[in-house]
């Protein structure tokens, strides 16, 4: 049983997060906590969560699936911190922007917070996504992290060996050469991967989200993982403000592990 939390404020995004996750999640037996936090009174919650319970209802039906509805007032990220530890939450799932969200950022702030501010795993929606099998999935690195081993070890249960390449993608401004460091740990997740089919990338660009830009058009990417750890590395990719010159941010969703 695997219990999913799913934040939402009744927007559209929020709600394709959720078709997503039931389509991601098809053949699990999951208990779904929908939470909708405010940090005042709000009115109209209830009938908010009536119509999106008949949205629910209105999709194919799951007997592996069970729902329940959760209101908190309180700081969101707060929230999330309780919910996560009083529902045992294995994953966050939610959509990359909020119906408070402008576009002048690839992802909203809530989704920023909850990456940096919540240990749990984060699986982050963008608006134009729809769920694939996650055949081709990339894996930016840095390679400076022994730690990217273990954060890695939950992918074993979300993506299919059998189907699934990994592509390790490391981008550097000036060189593709790895230090002695960064070599010894390019060896680590080489024995940790032994049993999926992966590969690895060495990119030379002064832009990341460029380089990341072509690389997700060129191998068809469905889904990049991140290592929360390695923020420093991949905040490039995530929280800059170019959306009007990319496009996988719209499409592709990431799902960002905790060691």
């Amino acid at each position: 049983m695997k219990n999913i939390l799913l934040p939402t404020d009744f927007s559209e995004n929020a709600w394709n997060a959720i078709v997503y996750a039931l389509q991601f999640l098809e053949n699990a037996t999951c208990n779904f906590y929908v939470l909708h936090v405010c940090e005042s009174p709000e009115t109209n919650v209830a009938v908010k969560f009536q119509q999106l319970q008949k949205r629910i209802a209105a999709l194919p039906a799951n007997a592996q699936h069970h729902f329940f509805t959760l209101t908190e007032q309180n700081s969101f990220i707060e929230a999330i911190r309780n919910q996560v530890e009083d529902k045992k939450i294995d994953m966050i799932i939610m959509g990359a922007k909020g119906v408070s969200n402008t576009n002048s950022c690839m992802i909203g702030h809530y989704a920023e917070s909850v990456i940096t501010k919540v240990k749990c795993k984060l699986l982050i929606v963008p608006e134009n996504a729809t769920y694939t099998m996650f055949d081709e999935v990339a894996f930016p690195t840095d390679f400076t992290l022994a730690s990217d081993i273990q954060t890695l070890a939950p992918i074993t249960t979300i993506l299919d060996k059998k189907i699934t390449s990994l592509r390790i993608l490391y981008i550097n401004k000036v060189t593709q050469k790895l230090n002695n460091h960064q070599l010894a740990n390019k060896h680590l997740l080489e024995d940790f991967l032994d049993d999926l089919e992966y590969s690895f990338h060495f990119l030379t660009n002064n832009n990341v989200e460029d380089a990341v830009e072509d690389f997700t058009e060129s191998k068809d990417i469905n889904l990049i993982i991140m290592a929360a750890k390695n923020l420093n590395y991949f905040k490039q990719i995530l929280f800059h403000s170019k959306v009007d010159k990319i496009s996988y941010h719209t499409h592709i969703p990431f799902l960002v592990l905790h060691e």
